[in-house]
């Protein structure tokens, strides 16, 4: 039995221990913090305290000279519109094709799950490259439409399996007595499988959002009409520009240093990740239980 005294130590131990424990996660936080923060700042401060270094984690001489040039760009509302369009239709389709296709592949009746299963991992490690994926867009009339970068990343097969791992998760008790009652495959799907999997929609969904949110290559790559271009290849062109279709706007206020380009630069990533910013916290309640869906044993 533990005497009084090794109970004394141990819970010293524990809240040693506990203490360590937060000065990492505190110190870990402050790492992964200070870049955003100091972009923030950068963004709002004025030339002179930029370029002496002087920024760090608060605006100094307060300015909002970036973000008015950076919105004053004629077709940033609609670049911005675009992408909501691309992010949310490509979440749409990956969710839903990937959707069926998993709960096929968890059904035991249907015959060809196994040959589906091995077509899909071969899919895993070999890809058809950049040309003939090019082509393939070309001969499909999507080029220079939306759906050249919807449709290619709406089915993923590693979503496949992980969506057929925690479909296998639940009881197929479940599913048996919904047959019985009458219920058809899809109904089973959507009035049973997607309710009960939630943390696993909006986990790969933010995960679908935020990965076409901050792809430019397959847009540099289809898209050539500039009314149909996402917002980052407008963000792309104004920070290798270090300017705005206001360029000389731009260069007169950086040359006779009212601004740092800088400013211009740091508001296009603020203006970039500040969208997903404030979706996160609409689906984080469900984000912690859903990475742990890769871990369900299939």
């Amino acid at each position: 039995m533990l005497t009084k005294q090794n109970k004394n130590k141990i819970h010293i131990g524990s809240k040693s221990v506990d203490v360590v424990l937060a000065a990492f996660m505190l110190l870990m936080s402050v790492i992964f913090l200070y870049p955003f923060l100091n972009v923030v700042a950068t963004s709002l401060s004025s030339n002179r305290m930029i370029t002496t270094g002087q920024v760090t984690f608060f605006p100094k001489e307060l300015i909002f000279d970036g973000y008015k040039l950076l919105f004053k760009e004629e077709n940033i509302f609609g670049a911005y519109w675009n992408t909501l369009v691309i992010a949310f239709g490509s979440a749409f389709f990956s969710l839903v094709l990937t959707s069926l296709l998993a709960y096929v592949m968890m059904v035991p009746e249907f015959v060809l799950r196994k040959p589906l299963s091995i077509f899909l991992l071969i899919t895993m490690f070999f890809s058809g490259g950049t040309v003939p994926t090019y082509l393939l867009i070309q001969n499909l009339g999507l080029y220079d439409t939306w759906w050249s970068l919807i449709l290619p990343n709406a089915v993923s097969a590693y979503n496949v399996f992980v969506y057929r791992s925690f479909y296998q998760g639940i009881s197929s008790e479940i599913r048996e007595a919904a047959k019985i009652d009458g219920a058809s495959e899809l109904q089973i799907l959507t009035r049973i499988y997607v309710p009960l999997s939630k943390a696993l929609y909006a986990t790969f969904g933010l995960f679908s959002v935020v990965g076409v949110w901050n792809s430019y290559y397959e847009a540099l790559l289809y898209i050539k009409n500039p009314d149909k271009q996402p917002i980052q290849m407008l963000l792309r062109k104004i920070v290798f520009t270090s300017g705005t279709a206001n360029m000389s706007d731009a260069q007169q206020m950086i040359s006779n240093g009212q601004m740092n380009q800088l400013n211009v630069q740091y508001a296009c990533v603020i203006a970039t990740i500040g969208p997903i910013l404030l979706m996160y916290p609409f689906v984080q309640k469900y984000f912690a239980q859903g990475m742990q869906v890769g871990a369900v044993k299939g």
